[in-house]
């Protein structure tokens, strides 16, 4: 009886589906579940950086259904560069999958950290020096990567002021509070440079003695409290919508929302409704 009652549920649901207007279709790709299944595929060819997979796929998916035909994925923190290295084969892939291009970029002094200027940047943790990069070596394992060296405040003001592909992705793992604020400025740049969510991997926000008082757990306070119509805002529960082998990753935790609220695209549908109807039908399906 219960199965009988199920198939007709999903028979219902199938024709229901098929009424529905042309808009709700115009977004079936970018979804949760079919992004999630884009995810897995990758990291069956590379099992590199998950995060930066997700993070990857998840800003392109918005690109793609929103329509910009290129954007920008970032890492600031790139230290030996295998995150950097990573980075650019993932995005050469999920530009395969998409048919959006994606230019990389990596933020580093490329002398290891700078001096840290009081407690807020956990000087308890890092000391400067920490992390210095090869960099001869690094940019023979780059083919598409951009390295950007030099001190945050100059570098990003120089990569804002040339106009790149709309930011979708990126991984902050500055470690202090004050190169982590100077990074934010990426987010009060014109919308014109920027998606309207940005998927923000944060690497030095759990365990130890990280706090909201120190470190990019402050900057991110901080921002917040400066700007009215731009916040970057945890993705919470992120666990419950990754795929099982994903879900208990600790980088699940880690994903924030970087969310420019006057950004002229940010009220425009992009299909990433768990709840829908489409999603129903497909778990009833596969139930």
């Amino acid at each position: 009886m219960l199965k009988r009652l199920l198939r007709g549920a999903i028979r219902r649901t199938k024709r229901w589906l098929e009424e529905e207007p042309t808009k709700a279709t115009i977004t079936e790709k970018p979804r949760y579940q079919w992004l999630n299944a884009q995810c897995l595929k990758l990291l069956e060819v590379d099992q590199r950086r998950p995060n930066y997979v997700w993070g990857a796929v998840q800003g392109a998916g918005l690109a793609q259904v929103l329509g910009f035909p290129r954007i920008s994925v970032i890492e600031f923190g790139v230290a030996g560069g295998n995150g950097l290295v990573a980075l650019q084969d993932i995005a050469a892939r999920v530009e395969e999958i998409f048919g959006v291009g994606i230019d990389v970029y990596g933020f580093d002094t490329g002398a290891g950290l700078p001096k840290p200027r009081d407690y807020r940047d956990l000087p308890h943790f890092f000391t400067e020096g920490f992390y210095p990069m090869d960099t001869k070596r690094l940019h023979t394992r780059l083919h598409k990567a951009h390295l950007k060296l030099g001190q945050i405040e100059n570098t990003l003001s120089d990569f804002i002021n040339s106009k790149p592909a709309p930011v979708a992705f990126v991984s902050i793992d500055l470690d202090l509070y004050t190169s982590t604020k100077h990074a934010f400025a990426l987010f009060e740049a014109d919308t014109k440079l920027l998606l309207p969510r940005i998927y923000c991997y944060f690497d030095d926000v759990l365990g130890f003695t990280y706090s909201e008082f120190t470190g990019e757990l402050l900057a991110i306070t901080e921002f917040n409290a400066a700007h009215e119509m731009r916040k970057i805002s945890k993705i919470n529960g992120l666990n419950y919508f990754l795929p099982t082998t994903l879900a208990q990753q600790r980088w699940a935790d880690q994903f924030y929302l970087a969310h420019i609220f006057d950004h002229p695209s940010y009220g425009d549908y992009d299909g990433l409704n768990p709840a829908s109807t489409q999603d129903l039908a497909a778990d009833l399906l596969n139930n």
